[in-house]
């Protein structure tokens, strides 16, 4: 008799835990308020944090479906001592739950990273479990508020936009790699090397939607960083040289001048391969030699010179460029191309007797640059290289 009621109630329990929901906690995907981007500013002392939430109207769309205006997020702001008490100011307004989870940006202002630091500003990033690693982080000198009301063109959501996707753009143009927020702190944290932070700003004369200005994204140049410090910043004309640094850069142009300097003869698109950095030790000068290899292919011709001369003046232009942006680098103490990282990983001893106490890099010379540069192409014209 007792096994029969033991069995009833075996099956009663069971039967209610069948009924019950198995995601009781479950809330509608309408009745969330998902955070895209986070940006951090600090004014007269205060964290102003602000928050851009998204809708999903423009984002899973067909065909037949067309955007509703432009209206696509919304930028809440909260001023506090901290970080953490500007979102709790926040969250009195925001009338549904905060979700974390799909922020894929984090924008910091200048006067932020100055005043603030890095550290600072990413610890409660870091620590909060629904926040990911993989955050696009960007520096800036304009309003993040303007930053994140800017929407892109024919209504888009704001996640096709540089903001969200910097890879995307990269891929065509190639001037200034976009960083992740941990590929970014390791860096920042790794004491001989010198972490670069994107700027992120817009532009107001590119574009124009319906006749009038449209302002888009842009990526315009980059923070620099040693030993834990902001050491200053680089435009992107001042960074070329680092781009052609960079490995497996995918997509850069260059412009080739021959005989007149003010018209360009031949332009090229250029991949980096492969960068080999070497140093020599001479009279207590760390003397640096680099070797890289590129592949080029023509993408304008303007005036007619041989094959031959077209690769020297293409070596000799990568090679300038490179310079330019070492010594522009050495003006602000900053070693932009990250030439001392290899001493540092594999040679530690020299590092810390030539470098570690020569902050201003004046013990350091860019003495030789080697380009290894092949055409693989030259676009729809197959027979014609000149």
């Amino acid at each position: 008799m007792k096994a029969v009621t033991r069995c009833l109630a075996l099956a009663v329990f069971l039967s209610s835990c069948l009924a019950t929901a198995g995601c009781w906690d479950f809330k509608e995907v309408n009745h969330m308020n998902y955070l895209s981007a986070l940006a951090i500013d600090y004014i007269d002392g205060e964290y102003v944090v602000y928050l851009q939430a998204n809708t999903f109207t423009n984002i899973a769309k067909t065909e037949s479906v067309k955007p509703q205006g432009n209206k696509t997020s919304v930028v809440g702001t909260g001023k506090g001592n901290t970080i953490g008490d500007a979102i709790f100011h926040l969250y009195q307004t925001a009338q549904m739950r905060v979700y974390w989870g799909q922020i894929k940006a984090l924008v910091c202002t200048k006067r932020a990273l100055l005043k603030a630091g890095v550290v600072d500003l990413t610890d409660l990033i870091n620590r909060y479990r629904e926040m990911r690693y993989n955050l696009w982080v960007f520096g800036t000198e304009d309003s993040p508020e303007r930053l994140f009301n800017n929407a892109p063109y024919f209504g888009l959501s704001i996640f096709d936009s540089i903001l969200m996707k910097p890879d995307e753009t990269y891929r065509q143009f190639s001037l200034i790699a976009p960083m992740f927020l941990h590929r970014f702190l390791s860096d920042f944290y790794e004491k001989g090397k010198t972490a670069m932070l994107p700027i992120l700003s817009y532009d107001k004369k590119s574009w124009e939607e319906g006749a009038k200005p449209s302002p888009q994204l842009k990526i315009v140049g980059a923070f620099f960083f040693r030993n834990e410090k902001l050491f200053g910043m680089l435009n992107g004309e001042q960074l070329e040289g680092k781009a052609f640094m960079t490995q497996k850069m995918i997509r850069m142009p260059i412009k080739i001048y021959n005989t007149n300097q003010t018209t360009p003869a031949v332009t090229f698109v250029v991949h980096t391969k492969k960068v080999r950095i070497d140093y020599e030790i001479e009279d207590n000068t760390v003397q640096y030699d680099i070797t890289i290899s590129v592949k080029a292919y023509l993408d304008e011709m303007m005036e007619n010179i041989s094959q031959e001369r077209m690769k020297r003046l293409l070596k000799q232009a990568i090679a300038e460029r490179i310079r330019s942006t070492y010594e522009i680098g050495k003006k602000i103490d900053t070693d932009v191309l990250n030439l001392q990282y290899d001493m540092y990983k594999f040679h530690h001893r020299d590092w810390v007797k030539y470098v570690k106490d020569d902050p201003k890099m004046k013990a350091a010379r860019l003495r030789n640059i080697k380009v290894k540069a092949s055409i693989a192409h030259s676009g729809k014209y197959k027979e014609y290289v000149y």
